[in-house]
């Protein structure tokens, strides 16, 4: 092959490369959205959860999407292999019908939460500090049992989803989780100590 024919090749491969590329992107942006996530009816009751929360509806005005949460983006075959592991789960859940009600998804729901804390906790709630960091919170602002336990927590290195189990999915009626909160790292802390003695 002559030397015109390889730039050719090359020229094609870089511009094959560059529209795989956009097409993945925006694959990837598109199927992030959470009108995406809920288009599925079984999605429409963990909606509702959702909505009752504080990533929801908040005083600053942020809306953390469905996918913050549920699939990491760092590094982006993490995010590539999340959406698509978490996209055939939801195809085939949805195939079989095994959250096709509102009975059947609350049958569900503990076993369901207890997957999702299991996953943040073996990634020491990656998708959690994603946006949350000790070192950027104000503690002065924070709740006084949160100006307490933040700093507690950071210290003993507990992961978010220790204390913070309720805040993505609660119902209404746990949506102030905060004395919770504080009762798991209080239950935590002392078995890091038993475990340190």
């Amino acid at each position: 092959m002559g030397r015109g024919a390889w730039i050719g090749v090359l020229v094609l491969g870089g511009v094959l490369g560059l529209a795989a590329a956009g097409v993945t992107t925006e694959v990837v942006q598109r199927t992030g959205t959470n009108e995406f996530c809920v288009a599925c009816h079984e999605m429409s009751w963990p909606q509702e959860t959702y909505e009752k929360q504080v990533h929801f509806s908040n005083p600053v005005g942020v809306r953390v999407p469905c996918i913050a949460c549920h699939v990491d983006e760092h590094p982006w075959y993490d995010l590539l292999l999340g959406k698509a592991s978490a996209g055939a789960r939801d195809v085939w859940g949805h195939l079989t019908g095994k959250l096709s009600t509102r009975e059947a998804y609350e049958a569900q729901r503990a076993e369901l939460s207890q997957r999702v804390i299991d996953q943040l906790t073996a990634s020491d709630s990656a998708t959690c500090r994603n946006c949350h960091s000790f070192a950027a919170m104000a503690f002065d602002k924070q709740t006084e049992a949160a100006k307490a336990t933040h700093p507690q927590a950071e210290q003993a290195g507990v992961t978010c989803i220790t204390c913070h189990q309720d805040i993505g999915h609660a119902p209404a009626e746990s949506a102030a989780a905060e004395p919770q909160d504080a009762a798991r790292l209080a239950e935590h802390l002392s078995r890091v100590q038993a475990s340190a003695d």
